[in-house]
């Protein structure tokens, strides 16, 4: 009896000790749906090297009901309500893989971090003529 209390109490100082190190944002990862927090409108402010500041305007992001870890951005790089851009999340990671918009004239690539209720990301834009490297920041209106 008395191994069993002592190893009971070591598990119970182990869990306390665990589950208070952890931050809500580390729970939500683990048992939250972490595409949630990325879903919903957003104020988009970009920063190119070809075209300086540009912003904010209006972006929407969607889940992609085909999987349920990609999202769409919708008037991603301000290319209109009706173009989107494919993104992965993976926790508080957004990827935008190689992928082509605007009826295949521009290829687009990046990643961002969602952090205190806003979204940092770079990314390229490809149209055959400019390659630019742009950075911005989602942010809830």
């Amino acid at each position: 009896m008395r191994s069993f209390t002592r190893i009971f109490s070591v598990f119970l100082l182990v869990s306390m000790v665990v589950f208070t190190a952890c931050e809500d944002d580390d729970l939500d990862d683990l048992f939250g749906d972490p595409v949630e927090r990325f879903l919903g409108n957003w104020k988009c402010e970009e920063t190119g090297d070809l075209h300086g500041y540009f912003g904010p305007f209006d972006v929407r992001i969607v889940r992609n009901p085909n999987n349920s870890a990609e999202v769409f951005i919708q008037n991603f790089n301000y290319q209109g309500m009706n173009e989107s851009a494919r993104a992965i999340i993976a926790g508080n990671t957004i990827t935008i893989p190689r992928q082509k918009i605007c009826d295949d004239t521009i290829e687009i690539q990046g990643s961002g971090t969602l952090s205190n209720n806003q979204i940092n990301m770079t990314y390229t834009t490809n149209d055959g003529a400019d390659l630019e490297n742009i950075t911005a920041r989602f942010f809830k209106p």
